[in-house]
């Protein structure tokens, strides 16, 4: 009965072992961070869009070295109360309508830290082969921390021309 119970139970955990690790060349799925900012009214022009954009999401992978930036160019619909009811890719979005896909530009970058001051905020550069445009993420904290976060958009002379809001909407799994 002894020896019943041990192979009994080395069975079960080597199924539980089997179950719970990666197949032979599966890769691990990295989480990734998302910066997004609300719907921009009206829409805000930048050279990589063909169209006024309404919607900004950075998105970084775990190592907060590259990502992809994300310009929606959906118009966003709201309801009477002024709550967005469709148009943009949003978690806040519950009905079918997140947009048309042609409309949004989807940049791969990668993001370098350049600066940091002593109440904590963070200066990140967004590089981009695809990006035209001088951005840079202003965090409090890590970008992966949660605090604040502005996209700030500057002009040919380094000084800004636009500022834009962001939440991190959390942790993702693409």
């Amino acid at each position: 009965m002894r020896n019943f119970i041990s192979i009994a139970t080395l069975t079960l955990l080597a199924c539980m072992l089997a179950a719970f690790s990666p197949l032979d060349g599966d890769d691990l799925v990295a989480p990734l961070i998302e910066l997004q900012s609300g719907p921009l009214m009206p829409g805000m022009t930048l050279a990589e869009a063909p169209r006024p954009i309404h919607q900004v999401r950075l998105v970084v992978d775990a190592d907060l070295k590259s990502g992809k930036l994300i310009l929606d160019g959906n118009h966003p619909e709201f309801d009477v109360f002024g709550d967005l009811v469709s148009g943009l890719q949003s978690p806040y979005v519950r009905v079918r309508n997140k947009g048309d896909a042609k409309l949004i530009v989807e940049i791969a970058c990668s993001i370098e830290l350049v600066k940091e001051r002593p109440d904590k905020w963070r200066l990140y550069r967004i590089h981009g082969r695809d990006l035209r445009t001088s951005l840079r993420v202003a965090t409090h904290g890590s970008i992966a921390d949660g605090g604040q976060a502005r996209l700030v958009i500057l002009g040919a002379d380094d000084k800004v021309t636009g500022v834009v809001e962001c939440v991190r909407f959390g942790l993702a799994v693409p």
